[in-house]
């Protein structure tokens, strides 16, 4: 394995002692994940797989293989992902993803601002199949689809029309409050959210929970299939 086997992992910000050398932090490089993909314990298709990583997520490299890159994730873990999956930034800082937004477009990131804040008003509404009412109760589309109707915007009813036909496609980067966020596998989506900023979403997640605020990804989550502005 190149450059041998971490002998610890400190902190992403920190300095990294590896078996031979030592990179500083301003050294390691970034990637963002180009679509969602498997990650493994080990730099092998036939390992465990760890998790799931999401397009768009901006990870720090860790490690190298001839196929695989090795990137943080929480808690200093380290997991393989091919490298035909990541795209390499030489860049050692990113940008906030909110603070970038609102230099694009501050009248943008106001509207998607109001959109939580009414969204929030709606936290402990109970998850209702099939529902689309903010009094007795909604699913993850129709809570979505009537939080835009008070801005008179008209979604499509399910999360899967919602992520074909309405809006227009923002990557991780890009996101900004009022965006959705889809999850799903293989293609087919099977959940949306709206995202609330500093990586968390409010949303409507299953039977036997209520309307809340939670992190944009979860470990066991489907994975995030793709991410969609409301508001032109």
């Amino acid at each position: 394995m190149k450059n041998g086997i971490f002998k610890y992992l400190p902190v992403i910000f920190a300095t990294f002692a590896i078996s031979t050398f030592s990179l500083s932090a301003a050294e390691l490089n970034k990637g963002i994940v180009k679509e969602s993909t498997a990650a493994y314990s080990v730099p092998n298709e036939e390992a465990k797989v760890s998790c799931y990583l999401s397009e768009g997520e901006e990870l720090v490299i860790a490690d190298e293989t001839d196929e695989y890159y090795g990137v943080f994730i929480e808690n200093n873990e380290v997991v393989y992902i091919e490298k035909s999956y990541i795209h390499v930034q030489n860049s050692p800082t990113f940008e906030e993803p909110v603070q970038k937004a609102a230099k694009q477009d501050g009248k943008q990131l106001a509207k998607g601002e109001e959109v939580v804040s009414y969204a929030k008003q709606f936290i402990g509404l109970r998850y209702r199949s099939g529902g689309a009412d903010l009094q007795t109760g909604v699913d993850c589309s129709g809570f979505t689809q009537q939080i835009y109707a008070k801005f008179n915007i008209k979604l499509q009813r399910s999360s899967r029309d919602q992520f074909a036909s309405n809006g227009r496609k923002v990557t991780r980067a890009e996101l900004m409050p009022g965006d959705l966020v889809f999850y799903g596998v293989g293609g087919y989506v099977r959940h949306v959210a709206i995202y609330v900023g500093n990586d968390q979403i409010i949303h409507a997640p299953v039977p036997g929970k209520s309307v809340c605020i939670v992190p944009i990804q979860q470990r066991g989550d489907d994975p995030i299939i793709g991410y969609r502005r409301i508001f032109e």
